[in-house]
């Protein structure tokens, strides 16, 4: 506890975020007394101290009531990018609020955090994935963490991913990209609509003409009289004869959506009963 303060006004913003997480674990006036007794005059320096005075306050569900009073959407998405780092830190059903908070932030920058959390939360894993992850303690505690998350996705959070997923998605339907990953978006609105979402539904089926292999292999004949220099250098060093013909292989991006994970969530949305 001593050293929470000095972490809350610091400039490592990894360690104040655990101690916001920290926070939570206080007597809500203990915490309350202790920050309101830090003082700091920088943006990041305020940010910290602003979301460990909601959490103080009201817990992480005061954090997620009131997202909208962080102002800055550059340190609202480090805040989630963090959390996502350590979920098992932040165990708790106002997490899921804030995640909610997230997706539905206005800012683009901001969403795009949330997508990968929440299907982390949604997903089934097989039992051999589900011991992948359990090898290390750290993959054990996010298990633990997603599995305990996904007992706080009531139907009626998981209508509400479905509803910002698709809001989202449609917005950006001529240009997908400018989501940043729309894969993790296309993913979450397959593990949360339902088949008789239509808007879900004829929304993925639009993507089909736009999605395909997301990367492609090129190969190219390098000229041996003028090899790259990086290409040359190992050639000398392997002792490999002058004139010798090489060939680069590179993998490149399609521009494309993810066909399979496309299809995938088509099938899944199929297949799930109505709420």
């Amino acid at each position: 506890m001593r050293d929470l303060p000095k972490q809350l006004r610091g400039g490592d913003f990894r360690r104040a975020v655990e101690a916001v997480a920290a926070l939570r674990l206080l007597d809500p006036s203990a915490a309350a007394a202790l920050v309101a007794s830090i003082d700091t005059r920088d943006e990041q320096g305020a940010f910290q101290l602003l979301i460990a005075r909601l959490v103080a306050q009201g817990g992480v569900a005061n954090l997620a009531a009131r997202w909208r009073e962080l102002e800055s959407a550059h340190w609202r998405e480090m805040l989630v990018s963090e959390i996502g780092q350590s979920l098992d830190r932040w165990m708790d059903e106002g997490t899921i609020e804030l995640l909610l908070a997230a997706l539905e932030d206005p800012a683009d920058q901001v969403a795009r955090r949330a997508p990968r959390l929440l299907g982390e939360c949604l997903v089934e894993r097989t039992a051999r994935e589900r011991k992948a992850l359990a090898k290390t303690q750290r993959g054990k505690a996010a298990l633990q963490a997603f599995e305990r998350a996904a007992g706080w996705i009531t139907p009626a959070r998981r209508a509400r991913i479905a509803g910002a997923v698709a809001a989202r998605l449609e917005r950006c339907a001529g240009d997908p990209k400018i989501l940043t990953w729309p894969d993790d978006y296309i993913e979450l609105l397959g593990l949360s609509a339902t088949r008789d979402d239509a808007r879900a539904i004829a929304l993925l089926e639009a993507f089909r003409a736009i999605a395909g292999d997301t990367r492609y292999t090129k190969i190219e004949e390098l000229d041996p009289e003028n090899l790259p220099p990086q290409t040359a250098r190992v050639a000398e060093e392997k002792g490999i004869p002058p004139g010798t013909r090489f060939k680069r292989v590179s993998s490149l991006p399609t521009g494309l959506l993810d066909g399979k994970k496309l299809e995938q969530a088509l099938e899944r949305i199929r297949s799930r009963a109505p709420r």
